[in-house]
């Protein structure tokens, strides 16, 4: 499982963008976190813990 941090996220489409620990961003939506109730929890700087499933996307998404 990989560590990174909430770049952006934007509740009302459910989307956002993750920066890993090496810098790489990913995006994700609503649909990607592991726990749908964190939709409205999720804030730019929060660290989340995510799987990759194909580069540049993140899934499993969930506050760390």
């Amino acid at each position: 499982m990989s560590t990174g941090k909430v770049e952006q996220w934007i509740a009302g489409p459910g989307e956002g963008m993750i920066k890993d620990e090496k810098g790489q961003r990913l995006a994700f939506s609503q649909s990607d976190l592991q726990n749908p109730a964190e939709r409205g929890n999720l804030r730019q700087g929060d660290k989340v813990q995510f799987e990759v499933d194909q580069p540049g996307h993140a899934t499993g998404v969930k506050k760390a």
